[in-house]
């Protein structure tokens, strides 16, 4: 499959632009619902933004996306206890400038569509955890992309990936622990997500 769509040529460039914009723009509405930081409907309009915003390239829209669900996936991980974890504040502040560097770094050294949508790609696969139905689904897909698209835009979709449902597994984890009982390698982040969608009451 190629990719040359998105590369070669105005008429390519114009189709690629678009057919990130629209990419963009899904994988955004989905980080903001899922780790929501705002209150409905301003996920989908501020989605829609940070779309047209990187569509017009502009490079504070990727940055600014990406710095929201930072800020959503901090503030839950606050709220659930997951900093508890660390002793001292020193600790606490370099684990959380290690999770939020990411989302930072990224957005500011991506070179094209391609590397926007790998992005996209790791926020995407990063929900599919968050269902019974499709929590196996998550690695598949980052892998079929990986095979598609070889290069730095796949350390981009490994990196959203790991550091979004990372932090978000090891909490529920924590919740469901039980001395003696191994936990499963493959388990729906469903207390998570109803623990999560809970707060949007007092959002």
């Amino acid at each position: 499959m190629s990719f040359a769509l998105f590369m070669d040529g105005d008429m390519g460039e114009q189709t690629g632009k678009l057919v990130t914009f629209i990419i963009n723009m899904v994988s955004m509405s989905i980080g903001f619902i899922l780790i929501p930081l705002l209150p409905m409907p301003l996920p989908y309009i501020v989605a829609f933004l940070v779309a047209y915003a990187t569509y017009k390239d502009k490079p504070y829209g990727m940055f600014t996306g990406s710095l929201l669900i930072s800020l959503g996936l901090v503030y839950h991980l606050s709220r659930i206890g997951f900093f508890q974890i660390f002793q001292g504040p020193l600790v606490k502040i370099i684990i959380l400038s290690f999770l939020i560097a990411p989302f930072a770094v990224c957005p500011a050294i991506i070179s094209n569509n391609l590397h926007i949508i790998a992005i996209e790609m790791g926020v995407i696969a990063v929900a599919l955890p968050f269902f019974e139905k499709t929590v196996y689904l998550a690695i598949p897909l980052i892998l079929v992309f990986a095979t598609i698209y070889k290069g730095k835009g796949i350390a981009f979709t490994f990196i959203y990936y790991a550091f979004i449902s990372i932090p978000l597994q090891v909490i529920q984890y924590l919740k469901t622990f039980q001395e003696g009982v191994f936990p499963p390698l493959y388990t729906p982040l469903n207390l998570i997500y109803s623990d999560i969608q809970s707060s949007l009451s007092y959002i």
